[in-house]
């Protein structure tokens, strides 16, 4: 750059370049554009992410609340702070971390009960009995499907709940008892000028840590070979025909609505576990039917979700085995003890996240296509289907490996030297 000067002063050669230092433009280090190219990857994640959430929230998807927006602002100003300052990978990490987080606390747009209808099957205990004065209270109209109709069950759920709730006699095994249930809310809907808004299939051979039981109470836990066929039977046509039946006979009027079907699954149903085969096999075949629902009836704009949620051994097998069965496993694998002493102890008696989430399913605008409760229900799928088989072999045999199991034949074999 040239400086002029008037030529009567007299500046010094030192001075002048002294100024032409000052005045020069320096040419872009790598590191400040490194910290441009940084501050820029940040700004453009944010505005993709403030994008995604006003056409959200312009589509009526979720509820955007002043803490919401006030929380995005001060993180996308903190991370182009530390960017500023030579933190620039610490500056989009704080971003995205901060975009996390807020997504996961937003809130889905809740449609109004209005009157809306329920059937729900399995009422006469655990979830199904919950679930039902659950939504019961919210202002649902309740058909609670239960299997004994003079059972405890029955009468606890008339004595708590409103007059709106109605108890229908349901075994998810019997296509007669379904048809006649479908006949009923038929029927009682076009009294009552509602629409049947959502069919829970939660009616199921159920399964607790300890073990698998049906409604009557009969554990069924065992290798396959030792379970009478009946029992097999039993628990596919409970655990996922059941479902199908109740889906074909209840979708003309979901189809009227264009409600919600939310079935109870499980995390056995995504991943192995030993001596539950047939429960497992009934509830991966519930939740990939699931799956295929949830793309067939689109076009009738009826949702569909899963929810994922974290004893006593009948004669009848031990005296319907084989001779080989009993001389290769022996009476006691007919009894399988648990081994945790108290494995109860473990179990969360608390339903309030699988209600919360069902009516989540039930009444968002957009539900999502599964909901998980609890750490095992996300941890056994997870391991199971993303780690290497020779890692996940192992890991997968210290989470699952919750009983004592030994056949007799096994037990008394000679330890092998190798």
């Amino acid at each position: 750059m040239t400086v002029l000067f008037d030529s009567d002063n007299s500046i010094k050669y030192g001075m002048v370049r002294e100024i032409q230092q000052r005045v020069e433009l320096k040419p872009i280090s790598m590191d400040m554009m490194i910290n441009l190219s940084w501050a820029t990857t940040s700004i453009s994640i944010y505005i993709l992410y403030a994008t995604v959430i006003l056409h959200w929230y312009k589509s009526h998807m979720i509820q955007l609340r002043l803490k919401d927006i006030n929380g995005l602002l001060v993180l996308a100003g903190l991370s182009l702070c530390l960017v500023k300052y030579g933190l620039e990978l610490q500056g989009s990490l704080v971003l995205l971390l901060g975009i996390v987080v807020s997504y996961l606390q937003l809130s889905p747009v809740i449609l109004p009960i209005n009157n809306k209808a329920i059937l729900i099957t399995g009422c006469d205990r655990g979830i199904g009995k919950a679930l039902a004065k659950y939504l019961d209270k919210a202002g649902f109209k309740v058909y609670a499907g239960c299997l004994e109709n003079e059972g405890h069950g029955k009468q606890n759920l008339m004595n708590s709940c409103s007059p709106r709730l109605q108890t229908i006699q349901l075994d998810v095994s019997n296509e007669s008892q379904i048809k006649t249930a479908a006949a009923i809310v038929q029927k009682d809907l076009e009294m009552s000028g509602m629409k049947l808004w959502g069919v829970i299939n939660n009616a199921g051979i159920g399964m607790k840590l300890w073990g698998v039981i049906n409604n009557a109470g009969i554990c069924f836990i065992g290798n396959v070979e030792m379970m009478v066929t009946e029992d097999i039977h039993k628990i596919l046509a409970v655990n996922y025909l059941g479902p199908v039946t109740v889906c074909k006979h209840f979708l003309p009027l979901l189809r009227e609505s264009q409600g919600r079907i939310v079935n109870v699954a499980s995390n056995c149903g995504l991943a192995p576990v030993p001596l539950m085969g047939p429960y497992c096999a009934s509830k991966s075949a519930l939740a990939t039917m699931s799956e295929v629902w949830r793309y067939e009836f689109k076009m009738w704009k009826i949702k569909v979700c899963t929810i994922i949620p974290s004893g006593y051994k009948t004669e009848r097998w031990w005296k319907g085995a084989s001779k080989s069965v009993k001389e290769n496993y022996g009476k006691d694998c007919f009894y399988i003890k648990h081994k945790l002493k108290d494995p109860d102890a473990y179990l969360n008696p608390d339903f309030t996240e699988i209600l919360d989430n069902i009516n989540l399913a039930l009444l968002s605008v957009s539900p999502k296509s599964h909901y998980y409760s609890g750490l095992l229900s996300r941890a056994l799928p997870f391991l199971y289907l993303h780690l290497p088989s020779c890692i996940g072999d192992r890991v997968m045999s210290i989470m699952v490996n919750w009983f004592d199991f030994v056949p007799k034949a096994l037990s008394q074999q000679p330890k092998s030297c190798h």
